[in-house]
């Protein structure tokens, strides 16, 4: 494959001939343990060291940075493995090297990319960024690849190398290395030339290797809860499916509750409730509201008109049927956020604001915040779409029936803070519809 004017082959020879610095010598590294020693001696030789060439501010540097290491280690062993924090791991990283720009990027193996999961000191074009495995041009994806570490002293003298992040001169790119291959790349850069020096390149390589493990923990749980969100979310669209329902509704669901969950974060009222990852997980958990349906019978759940006081009754149970199939689960595999939060959602999103809803008659916020807010976005979804006993209606008529509700369905807050934006409204129908 070619790059720009040169080659991967002449990207490698300019590797061993300087332009790029392999890690390939045995790593000049001061223990913690020896920092006092060393320490001690710079009071007879206060310019150098004996037995080394650095100075002992340079030695008080290194003391510092391998602290930081330590406790940084520290905090990524106490994090949880299924919540990486990666924006703050890179935020550390760039604090213990005091590097100008950071970042970290994972492999996406079903994608066969690498994403990018966190960076410090620079900005980025687009939320999703990503690296394919074929822009070879890129010292992220050599290092990746070719798993040594690439260091691009010049990026203006190295013609052929592309930098991630603009207005940078030098870049270091070091693999994330684990037990079957490398999971990830840091890649560290400065806007001068000039590179880093045998001291930083060290401390890098070491700082890596000590998060390798971790990081690929953090990949294989990703994976993971991917594969189990995927099962759950199968369930819910086999309940909708079993209704008749082929289309998005599910999926503008989950949009529209993620939309006025984010909201939520800086609205008054909902400050301390409502985090970045609690809204990931209504996001998620808002496609079991109706999995309870897959136990309704034929008879009552495929009737094409209104149903009947007996039959309504009936319907009224997918709630609580929804609820028991979800606890059942957990309590056979096992409890995790995305089904804590489902089984509120399934069991309560037919409750009311004012106390007369089902199954359980309770209101205001007894009712999770999670079912408030499905139980304002599944009617808003139902009202906008056709059935087969009613048209559509439209977005104004829509809104004034939420707004006659608002304060007795459901709560007032949520009304007014959904309804905001109806543009956004309206592309969530248009990317999925029925």
């Amino acid at each position: 494959m070619v790059v720009d004017a040169c080659s991967v082959d002449s990207i490698q020879d300019r590797i061993l001939d300087g332009g790029f610095r392999p890690l390939g010598e045995p790593m000049d590294v001061i223990l913690p343990d020896q920092i006092d020693a060393l320490m001690a001696e710079s009071a007879v030789a206060p310019t150098a060291m004996p037995g080394t060439s650095r100075a002992p501010s340079d030695l008080a540097r290194v003391s510092q940075q391998l602290r930081a290491l330590s406790s940084l280690n520290t905090r990524l062993i106490c994090m949880e493995a299924d919540q990486p924090v990666y924006g703050e791991m890179v935020e550390g990283v760039a604090r213990v090297m005091n590097i100008e720009v950071c970042a970290l990027f994972m492999l996406d193996r079903n994608a066969q990319q690498l994403a990018l999961e966190g960076v410090a000191g620079a900005e980025v074009a687009r939320e999703d960024y990503r690296l394919d495995l074929d822009e070879m041009n890129r010292p992220a994806v050599l290092a990746f690849l070719e798993e040594y570490l690439v260091h691009v002293v010049n990026l203006s003298e190295t013609p052929g190398v592309v930098p991630v992040f603009p207005g940078v001169e030098s870049v270091m790119a070091l693999p994330i290395i684990g037990r079957d291959g490398p999971v990830g790349v840091f890649v560290f850069a400065r806007r001068e030339a000039g590179g880093f020096d045998h001291t930083e390149v060290d401390m890098a390589g070491m700082l890596v290797d000590q998060m390798a493990y971790q990081l690929e923990n953090y990949l294989l749980v990703r994976q993971l809860s991917s594969s189990r969100d995927a099962v759950i979310h199968g369930m819910a669209r086999l309940a909708e499916s079993r209704g008749g329902d082929l289309g998005g509704h599910i999926d503008r669901i989950c949009a529209y509750s993620q939309l006025l969950g984010q909201r939520l974060l800086s609205a008054p009222g909902f400050l301390g409730q409502v985090t970045e990852e609690w809204v990931s997980t209504l996001a998620r958990a808002a496609a079991l509201h109706d999995i309870g349906k897959v136990a309704i019978p034929d008879a009552v759940l495929l009737k094409p008109g209104r149903l009947d006081d007996v039959e309504y009754t009936i319907m009224r149970t997918h709630s609580k049927l929804g609820a028991d199939i979800l606890r059942e689960l957990m309590l056979t595999h096992g409890s995790f956020p995305m089904l804590e939060m489902g089984m509120e959602v399934a069991l309560f999103h037919h409750e009311r604001w004012d106390g007369v809803g089902y199954p359980n008659k309770i209101g205001g916020e007894q009712i999770p915040l999670s079912a408030r807010i499905v139980a304002v976005v599944d009617v808003y979804d139902a009202l906008t779409s056709r059935r087969v006993y009613k048209e559509a209606w439209s977005q104004e008529d829509t809104f004034n029936e939420l707004r006659r509700n608002a304060g007795t369905q459901f709560q007032k807050e949520l009304v007014d803070v959904f309804l905001k934006q109806p543009e956004k409204l309206e592309a969530i129908q248009r990317r999925f519809p029925d």
